[in-house]
């Protein structure tokens, strides 16, 4: 890189705390916050997922161990 380009990175490494922050407040206003009825309705989908992730883990857990368990006892 030439001088100029390096003093400009350094120019911009050297902008702080502040001027993050300023651009951190700036990117959030351009989010899209959910609702409150959409996030209830994703909560209630996320939770009902974990249930049957729980449960198909538990059954793999038990026919598994139904397994090991045939198999030491021969």
């Amino acid at each position: 890189m030439n001088n100029k380009q390096e003093e400009k990175k350094e120019q911009e490494e050297k902008k702080g705390l502040g001027s993050f922050l300023r651009d951190c407040r700036s990117e959030f206003s351009k989010i899209s916050w959910p609702g409150r009825k959409e996030l209830v309705e994703s909560t209630w989908v996320i939770a009902a997922m974990l249930l049957l992730v729980a449960v198909f883990v538990l059954l793999c857990d038990k026919v598994l161990q139904g397994i090991v368990n045939a198999l030491v006892i021969r």
